[in-house]
């Protein structure tokens, strides 16, 4: 028996002409250019037209302009390097010339970077160059000037002491002590060398060499023990006073090469001196009128102005060792301090051209006066350095 489910239907048997089977058709492909087959959906793409989106992260550079940021900072950069060709003498002034060069070539730079809106890195950055360029030869210029200032300095110290030196040499011979009024208002030194440099009735000069710094002090005791304590002045190189009856005294300490303390006594000024006569006319017993005046007045004025540009020239020291120490010893004022160094070669020359010996008693005290406004002014610099 025959299950009417499991029943196919069976082509019919026989000689008659059979069905066909239905197939898929084969797509026939043209000749010529090969079309892909269309996906639905999907827009087709001309043929020959790149696939380049323009999106924010690639920004179209051929619309970029060049930066005039970045070739104003290579005129500037340039200008800089020519300056310091030129001659920079400090460090702050190359500082102050670099500020703007440097300025611009960063700014060129980071507005010539990959996302800037301007193109010209390679300006930008030659422009960087340039200003590096420039401050290596600013620097090498800067040190130096500086070396050739130091070593003006040194010329001009090692000249000053030589000056000094020689203004205070003296013959170092054995001398004897003398026995006059002036002389015997001074104790005598502990050193039996030196020279005795002028003596009269009105000033006895002395040099003595050998002299210790202890030597210095104890001398300078004995002078106030003898009664040189009127007005006076005292310090480790100088000591100025006068004692009850009018005799000044001057005293030069130095340390160095010989050792020597330089001595001055003053006799008391007595050319003011005027007796009256039994009818009260006043006659004056210096008679000193019937001399040269001219000449004398033509001394008189030389020696003044010498000693007044010494004082000014100590004084115009003063002033810079004080600006010295207060700026903490700045290198910039090697060039001031050399030109003083000039001074005071020209000072000691007038100095040395006077002849001591023709000194008159007024001028001797002049002398003292100056030196004494001079040791006052340099012992309150020495004392600020101190401090």
């Amino acid at each position: 028996m025959t299950n009417p489910s499991d029943f196919t239907p069976q082509p019919p048997q026989g000689s008659g002409p059979q069905p066909v089977q239905p197939t898929q058709p084969v797509p026939v492909q043209p000749a010529g250019n090969t079309v892909p087959p269309q996906t639905p959906g999907v827009i087709p793409i001309a043929s020959g037209t790149p696939n380049t989106p323009n999106t924010p992260d690639a920004p179209n550079v051929r619309n970029k302009k060049t930066s005039k940021l970045a070739v104003f900072a290579i005129i500037v950069a340039a200008v800089f390097l020519l300056i310091t060709f030129i001659g920079v003498n400090s460090w702050s002034l190359l500082a102050f010339f670099a500020l703007l060069p440097v300025l611009l070539s960063g700014f060129a730079v980071y507005t010539t970077r990959k996302d800037g809106k301007a193109q010209g890195r390679v300006l930008a950055w030659v422009a960087v160059g340039i200003t590096v360029v420039a401050l290596i030869v600013g620097g090498v210029g800067v040190v130096r000037n500086g070396l050739e200032a130091k070593a003006s300095h040194d010329a001009a110290e090692q000249a000053a002491k030589d000056a000094a030196k020689e203004a205070a040499k003296a013959k170092c011979d054995a001398y004897s002590w003398p026995t006059t009024d002036l002389a015997s208002q001074l104790p005598k030194p502990e050193s039996s060398k030196g020279k005795i440099e002028k003596d009269s009735s009105s000033t006895f000069y002395i040099k003595v060499c050998g002299t210790d710094a202890t030597a210095y002090d104890n001398y300078v005791k004995a002078l106030q023990e003898k009664g040189f304590t009127v007005d006076y002045f005292k310090s480790s190189s100088a000591f100025n006073a006068k004692n009850a009856a009018g005799y000044s005294v001057n005293i030069r300490y130095d340390s160095k090469g010989d050792s020597i303390m330089a001595i001055l006594i003053l006799a008391p000024d007595d050319s003011s001196t005027s007796s009256t006569s039994g009818n009260g006319a006043t006659q004056n017993n210096d008679d000193s009128g019937s001399g040269d005046a001219s000449t004398g007045s033509s001394s008189d004025a030389d020696f003044k102005a010498a000693m007044d540009s010494y004082e000014s020239l100590m004084n115009e020291y003063a002033d810079f060792m004080e600006k010295y120490n207060a700026g903490g010893h700045p290198a910039s004022m090697a060039a001031d301090y050399a030109k003083i160094m000039v001074k005071y070669n020209d000072a000691m020359k007038k100095l040395d051209a006077i002849d001591e010996n023709s000194l008159t008693p007024e001028e001797q005290q002049y002398y003292i006066e100056v030196q004494t406004r001079v040791n006052q002014r340099l012992a309150s610099v020495g004392a600020s350095t101190v401090q």
